[in-house]
């Protein structure tokens, strides 16, 4: 999937027409970067739906944003803190 159609996506499952009216830069940053970072092999879009699942309830839209870029990171993190183990 490229950025603009990870982009698609996740409007659809946030239910919103687009994530550049949202009015808040920093949600609209998080989106992008979410986006790049799937394209990149950071996370897989199995993971953000994980992460979709899992802030479900949270509102307002820009909070839960911060909170899924916040689960995704530390996803990446754990995933980077166990391949340094076994070096």
């Amino acid at each position: 999937m490229t950025r603009d159609e990870i982009l698609e996506w996740l409007e659809q499952k946030l239910k919103i027409r687009s994530y550049r009216a949202i009015g808040d830069s920093g949600a609209i940053h998080r989106l992008e970067w979410i986006a790049t970072a799937v394209v990149l092999g950071d996370w897989t879009i199995e993971d953000i739906d994980a992460a979709l699942d899992q802030t479900a309830g949270i509102k307002p839209l820009p909070r839960r944003i911060s909170e899924i870029h916040r689960i995704l990171e530390r996803k990446r993190w754990q995933k980077w803190q166990s391949k340094s183990s076994t070096q």
